[in-house]
């Protein structure tokens, strides 16, 4: 079943993320919230418009990095209440997207999308 959440854009073009995957634009990547969701495969829609894509998990976050409750579970994401749990502010991020995704489900600004494993 597809979870609901805010996205927000991944950015840092050139920059490494936790996989150690070099950012650019082609790649159709996301970050989740639990190292155990690295590598697996998930679909991405936009609900505004109905467009989807499959993207890789290749990054760690937004904020929390043992959300598996959320990840797994279909617990709401950690990083709603506006803090992680380290106590810093966070945008309330369910899930980062790379470049390509944000770009193919034609993204305006952070809003919400719908994930699932594939």
């Amino acid at each position: 079943m597809a979870m609901r959440v805010k996205a927000t854009r991944e950015g840092n073009i050139g920059q490494r993320t936790a996989t150690n995957y070099r950012i650019e634009t082609v790649v159709p990547f996301v970050a989740l919230p639990s190292y155990a969701a690295i590598r697996l495969w998930v679909k991405v829609t936009n609900p505004a418009n109905g467009k989807s894509i499959r993207a890789l998990v290749l990054d760690v976050g937004p904020w929390e990095t043992e959300d598996h409750a959320y990840v797994f579970d279909g617990a709401r994401p950690f990083a709603e209440c506006g803090f992680d749990r380290h106590g810093r502010r966070t945008n309330r991020a369910g899930i980062d997207l790379g470049e390509r995704v944000w770009r193919e489900l034609e993204m305006t600004d952070n809003t919400e999308v719908e994930w699932e494993f594939l």
